[in-house]
Order: structure tokens, then sequence, then C-alpha cells
């Protein structure tokens, strides 16, 4: 075998190898310019074997001479459009009409009979330019860190300057020049094959590193708490994202350091519930699951925890990938939902029920009073007296039925909310001397608001008569009046000693009592009221007393 053969042989084996490295990838990440490097890869090594060899006479031929320039071009710019591909550049069409122009150029060389290197001159220089432009791409157009695009474009460089001189020599009758430029040739093609891996494993890792940045710009981002909770060896807690701090008052940091900790928060009544939830199989583990949490600052919220459970090979639960999302809201929407779908109902059945329950009580009530009147029943006065009480009592519990169950239309006029509280403070002040507590007005300047004057006055003497009910004799009970963020609020606070988590939640429920003689309808008919109005209804209450608010919107200001 002499020189130029195993210069011939060496560079075969250099593409050999390219092609080896580009199937691989392709078969991992079948991309597309992969499989156009393979293409021309092996048209390159096809030509090699065919034409530079000699295995076929395309110098002294006419027909060969042409179909190994048509091949030499095309081959080589389609590796320049797989390069285009893979730096995600646009193809310059300029460079067909570029490759077409060589072709012609050559052909009509070859037809006028000129010197063997004029004919090779145009393709020699066009391909020399195309590898030389590839090694440029490879260096500047991948914004990679690293040194295997720089490997590669070097390398593709001097190709391209080899492949010029290799064309020339052929032409010139230098052999040993020719051996020598093939057997470098090849050894390039084996760094460009090692440096293209290099690159393509660092665009990898680049496009990896990209994703996880946008990836934990999400999960940091988003609204939901996104954690992963590993169970087994050892329970821990991988990953949470920081929206956990505003919904819980944990910061992630605190989570990371103790891994118990959100399970630690969970309301004592849900505990169930959640190892219910956490041991569940099958189409069970899929369903979301709603509880409370005691927040830091030990307010209790809604969450909904939904995630997806992994197991190992024995079907041990290995961790959770999981989404928690802050329902408070939503469970408070539902709760006022509910409250006026028992309004609604309470309503009905007094529209049907009460005047049937009334007549019959009034009959009763005047033969009682008649009955009270008669001498020969005087010994019977007190039991009289009693049974007359029970029926006005009766006959109260009915007219504030009644009072829930209108559906009236409110009739609004001008009116600032401190006149109608001084209105009516006399009778507040009455009525709380009754229970010995003082009354303290705390009313502030008001725009003018459009109002049902009777049934403002309604909602504020029940507040008031809850209030003092609520109370221990000798405290002050606080009337008061704001104007903040363009909202109106009335505000009663008591000093009593506070209403349960249970009592709280249910707010607004007909008959819903904590007084033994309570008729549970005062707090529906304010919660009613407010509606009409528009308003909405806030409690604050702990061991100091109870606070309502009452908040009007600016819809209700009279320009």
């Amino acid at each position: 075998m002499n020189h130029a053969s195993l210069a011939i042989l060496c560079a075969v084996a250099g593409m050999f190898c390219m092609i080896l490295v580009y199937s691989y990838l392709y078969v991992l990440y079948r991309e597309r310019y992969m499989g156009i490097w393979i293409i021309t890869w092996v048209a390159f090594s096809v030509r090699l074997v065919l034409f530079d060899s000699g295995i076929l006479d395309w110098k002294q031929s006419l027909t060969g001479f042409i179909i190994f320039q048509i091949t030499y071009n095309s081959t080589i710019l389609l590796f320049l459009y797989s390069q285009y591909l893979f730096v995600g550049r646009p193809f310059n069409r300029w460079w067909v009409y570029g490759a077409t122009a060589v072709i012609l150029i050559s052909i009509t060389a070859a037809f006028l009979d000129l010197p063997f290197w004029f004919k090779h001159s145009f393709p020699a220089m066009f391909a020399g330019i195309i590898l030389i432009t590839i090694g440029h791409s490879f260096i500047y157009d991948l914004k990679i860190k690293g040194i295997g695009n720089r490997i590669t474009g070097y390398a593709f460089i001097l190709w391209g300057l080899l492949t010029a001189s290799t064309l020339y020599t052929l032409g010139l009758g230098l052999p040993w020049i020719t051996s020598v430029n093939y057997a470098i040739g090849g050894i390039l093609r084996l760094v460009i094959a090692s440096g293209t891996l290099i690159v393509y494993f660092e665009k990898n890792r680049a496009d990896l590193l990209e994703r996880e940045a946008y990836f934990r710009l999400l999960t940091e981002g988003a609204v939901d708490i996104i954690y992963r909770y590993r169970l087994l060896p050892e329970p821990e807690l991988e990953y949470i994202s920081p929206s956990i701090l505003p919904i819980t008052g944990y910061s992630a940091g605190e989570y990371y350091d103790e891994a118990g900790l959100l399970r630690s928060l969970i309301h004592p009544d849900d505990l169930p519930a959640y190892k219910a939830f956490i041991n569940a199989t099958g189409e069970y583990s899929s369903l979301p699951l709603a509880l409370r949490l005691i927040r830091k600052d030990n307010h209790i919220i809604w969450i909904e925890n939904k995630c997806v459970h992994h197991y190992d090979e024995k079907g041990n639960l290995l961790y959770l990938d999981g989404i928690i999302r802050d329902v408070t809201a939503r469970k408070e929407l539902e709760r006022l939902a509910t409250r006026v779908d028992k309004l609604n109902m309470a309503g009905a059945m007094a529209a049907s029920v009460a005047h049937e329950i009334r007549n019959p009580l009034t009959t009763v009530c005047g033969y009682l009073q008649i009955m009270a009147r008669e001498a020969d029943l005087h010994k019977y006065e007190k039991r009289l007296v009693l049974m007359l009480e029970e029926l006005n009592r009766a006959n109260t519990i009915i007219s504030e039925y009644l009072l829930l169950a209108k559906d009236k239309r409110v009739e609004l006029k001008n009116h600032c909310l401190n006149t109608l509280i001084n209105k009516i403070s006399p009778l507040i002040e009455a009525d709380a001397a009754n229970f010995n507590v003082a009354v303290s007005l705390r009313l502030q300047e008001l725009p003018t608001l459009a109002l049902d004057e009777n049934e403002i006055r309604q909602l504020i003497l029940n507040l008031v008569r809850n209030g003092l009910e609520a109370m221990p004799r000798g405290g002050i009970l606080v009337i008061g009046t704001s104007f903040e963020k363009k909202e109106v609020v009335l505000w009663v606070q008591d000093q009593g000693t506070g209403m349960p988590d249970d009592i709280l939640q249910n707010l607004g429920t007909p008959f819903l009592t904590t007084k033994d003689t309570g008729t549970g309808l005062g707090l529906p008919i304010c919660y009613r009221i407010a509606t009409r109005h528009h308003a909405t209804i806030n409690v604050k209450t702990g061991n100091q007393g109870t606070t309502f608010l009452i908040h009007f919107s600016q819809s209700h200001f009279v320009a």
C-alpha cells in the first residue's frame, strides 16, 4: 500500500469516526441536523473511496468529472446547511447560487480542456471558504462556555485550508504533499469528531441549566406552593418553593431545617384525613385534600393539597411531588354561599309557615287576655301572665323570622351614618343601662351615603344588643365610624370573652346562638341588611372582646 492510499485510508477512518459519533447522537436525540451530518459524512467517505483513491477514473472522463463536481459541491453545501440548523440561524440562499456558479465554471473549464489546476481552483476555494465559515460559526455563533466549540471551529478552519491545498497539489502532481495533507485531514476529522461530541454535551448542559433556571423561576414565582417530600430512607424535604412564607409564615429554610414542620402545622382535627391521604392508593391518591393549617401567627387557613405518589419496585412510597394552594378565600365564599342558602331556605319556610302560626297564636293570646281579667281565674294570674309572655316571645320570633324572609327592595335615601347613630343613641343608652354598661361613641367625619334608614337602625340595634348580652356588667360598649381606603366603616366593639372558632366560622346561620334565650336570627338579619346595601361584615374576636365591622363600598357614596 503506497503513501497516498494509506493517507486516504486515514481520512476515511477519521470520517468513519465522525459518522459513528453523529449516529450515536442521532439515536439518542433525533435531531434533524444530526441526520444531515450523517448523510454528509457518508457522502464525503464515498467520495474519498471512489474518486480520490482512483477506483473511478474521473479525471479523464468528462461525465465522471461532472458527477464529481456536482457531488462534491452539493455535499459541502449540505454540510453548511446542517451547521446553520445546529446554531439556529437561517440559511443564506446565496450559498446555493455560489455553489451553482462554481459547478458551471468547473464544467465549462472541462469542456474547454483548460489546465487541471484551473478546473479545480474554484471548487477548492469554495470548499475552503465553506469549511472556514463552518469553523467561524462554531467559534462565534455557539454561545457556549467551554472549549469544545473552539477546538472544533479551529479544526474546521485548518481543514478548509488543507482542502484547498490538497486539490492544488493533486493537480500539480505532487503525491507526497497530497499524502501528508490527507493524513493531516484524517487527524483533523478525528479532532472534529471529538470536538463535536464535546460541543454537543456542553450545549446540552447549557440548555439544561437554562431550563432549570426557567423552571426554577416558574416555581419560585408561583403563588402556589410546589414541593417534593422524600419519605425513604429518611423523611426529608427536598424542595419547597418560597411562596410557603406568605402562606404559612415560615420560610423555606425553616422547613428544610425541620422535615416535620408542615405536618406539625396541620389542625389536630384534620390529622386523620391527612394520614389517610398519605396512605391512599389507586384513584384515591390523585384526589385533592382540603385541610386547615395553623399559621405562625396562630391564624387558621385552608389549603388544598394535591400530590403524586412515587413508589419503588416493592411498592414502598418513596416521595411525594405536590402542589399546595391557599383556598381560604374560596372556603370563605363557600361558607357565605352556604349561609345565603340557609337564609333563603329559612325565608322560604317563613313565607309559607309564619302567617299560619301567627293567626292561632293571636287567637290564643286574645283569649288569655280575656281570661286574665276574669275574677274567677285570678288565682291563675301568674300562670296566665307567663303564658302571655311566652306567646309574645313566640310572636317576636315570628316577626324576626318574617323580617329575615322578606327580600324587599331597599328605599335608599341620602343619610349621614353619624346622624342615624345619634338619633338612636338615647335608645341604645337606655338599653345599655339595663345591663349596667356604658356606651361610648367614636364618630369621625363621613361622606353622605345612600341608605335605608329603618334597616340601618335595625342593623345597629341588633349588633348593640348582641354586644350588650356578651359583656360583663360595668364594661364599655364602643360604637364608632371611620372613613379609610375609600370605605365607610361602622364598627361595634364589646368587651366580652370573644367567640369560639366553631361559632365564628358559622356566623350568620339562622338559629345559631350561644344564648339561652336567643333566637339565632339577629345576626342573619344583619347579614341580610348588609347584603342589600352591598356592604360586607368582618369580625375580629379575641379574649378582650369582639368587634363587628360593616364596610360600605364607594358605590353607596353620594356625589
